[in-house]
């Protein structure tokens, strides 16, 4: 019974190494993966891509305050109007999309750490 457990928890282990493995490499040719995917689209997020690229999610803010804090920065792929906060530079770190009444999604692109 004992080996029977340890061989099933060695084929979990092997694919949860490749999901990791898998996200590291998209992650890598600055490409969004499927646990982004996953969690952006749990959220009730839209898919935002400009100019070919789609930006990765990066969670839901509420707030009047941070309204009155961003300015129009570009459009989508798909027509929505992307803002950024006020004197961050081109491009910005975090890309904001209004959702509904004091919601905002927040968006970056695809790097990795040490290419920031």
């Amino acid at each position: 019974m004992k080996k029977k457990r340890w061989i099933t928890s060695a084929i979990f282990m092997f694919f949860i190494s490749i999901l990791l493995l898998s996200e590291f490499m998209m992650l890598s040719s600055q490409k969004v993966g499927l646990i982004n995917t996953s969690y952006r689209f749990i959220s009730g997020a839209p898919h935002i891509s400009t100019q070919g690229q789609t930006l990765s999610y990066q969670g839901k803010m509420h707030g009047e305050d941070f309204l009155d804090n961003i300015e129009p920065y570009s459009t989508s792929d798909d027509g929505a109007t992307l803002y950024k906060a006020f004197g961050t530079p081109v491009p910005p770190p975090w890309i904001y999309v209004k959702h509904e009444n004091n919601t905002v999604f927040r968006y970056k692109y695809p790097l990795l750490p040490w290419k920031m």
